[in-house]
């Protein structure tokens, strides 16, 4: 749980800096030297070695499901060409936050979202020192500068192709332009790794919220 005064900062300052606890968590780095691989692979069987026999799926169905074989199948992780990889991939590439010992969650911004503003209006920058643009142009002039902002969606969010251009606002109401690859939706995608009888595995995958 976020302290409330976390949650009052973040609203202050309209940022989300990274968080990156996997190092330093004992176990976490050889568990995601085999994660990385397999998700590289997009290989089902490494996958199930590291995952929870009773993992949870969340995002298909009204509540939550429980199990490798529902897992599997919802996913359809014995196709490669499954969304899965591309998801895992985006997490690992995200970080991990320490939400509680022997727990590490991804993403970052996800979890750590102010509880005051709406996860379906607003997007998370990835970026330090990323050029907030006055049009969908990488030429056109810097209204401001943004570093790990919250920023306000113009028009309801949908995933897009990485160098798509969305139109946002700062809190402070400056209107731009940023591209998808530079931003992320609190509602994405999101997962939890757990500490079982000294072994990490994969504990929850939530689909997102979209």
């Amino acid at each position: 749980m976020i302290p409330v005064l976390a949650i009052a900062l973040l609203a202050q300052t309209g940022r989300i800096a990274p968080v990156s606890d996997a190092a330093r968590t004992p176990g976490f780095p050889a568990f995601l030297v085999k994660l990385k691989a397999a998700v590289g692979k997009r290989d089902a069987k490494a996958l199930r070695k590291l995952t929870d026999e009773d993992v949870i799926l969340g995002g298909f169905t009204e509540k939550d499901e429980k199990g490798w074989a529902k897992f599997a199948l919802r996913w359809q992780v014995d196709d490669k060409q499954s969304e899965i990889w591309d998801i895992l991939g985006d997490l690992l590439d995200l970080g991990f936050f320490r939400q509680a010992p022997g727990t590490l969650v991804s993403p970052y911004l996800a979890w750590k979202f102010p509880r005051d503003l709406d996860p379906a209006a607003h997007l998370v920058v990835l970026r330090d020192a990323l050029p907030l643009r006055t049009k969908p142009d990488r030429n056109a002039p810097a209204a401001a500068t943004l570093s790990f902002d919250v920023v306000r969606l113009i028009e309801p969010y949908r995933p897009q192709a990485a160098f798509e251009w969305i139109e946002v606002e700062t809190l402070s109401g400056i209107h731009g332009f940023v591209q998808s690859v530079n931003v992320r939706s609190p509602l994405m995608p999101r997962a939890q790794f757990s500490e079982r009888d000294g072994q990490w595995k994969l504990f929850v995958l939530d689909k997102g919220r979209f």
